[in-house]
């Protein structure tokens, strides 16, 4: 009988350990972490390229052949202007810098807009985690 009894609550204790087991590791899967692309990823690139011209209304901005290679960030920013003498200007319009992230989450690689919470899903799979 002490034993069935002690059987019994070993069993549940179990079961509830693995539980909150499975619990934990869905939960990661859905969380959004940083994440970087691979040496060639010429198809993934393009494919930022157009959201990103797509997000900024239309306007075509040079993008760099290893972007989200060593950083999952991209800051665009309007460049200094610079004078004959070479000394910068301040510019009056102090236009925040607009950051786009790269993500995994789960399976996909996600494109997002920072300012404004604009997410898109790459088509690549390729990105890995920082």
């Amino acid at each position: 009988m002490i034993i069935n009894f002690f059987f019994k609550e070993k069993k549940t204790i179990t079961l509830s350990i693995l539980a909150f087991a499975l619990c934990a590791c869905a939960s990661q899967a859905h969380e959004k972490e940083a994440a970087l692309l691979p040496v060639n990823s010429a198809q993934a690139r393009a494919e930022i390229i157009e959201l990103i011209s797509l997000s900024l209304g239309g306007k075509k901005i040079p993008i760099a052949e290893n972007v989200f290679q060593h950083s999952s960030r991209l800051l665009l920013g309007k460049t200094a202007v610079t004078s004959p003498a070479g000394i910068k200007v301040i510019r009056a319009d102090k236009d925040a810098a607009i950051v786009f992230e790269l993500v995994k989450q789960g399976d996909n690689c996600i494109l997002r807009r920072m300012n404004n919470a604009q997410e898109w899903q790459l088509k690549t799979k390729r990105c890995f985690k920082r």
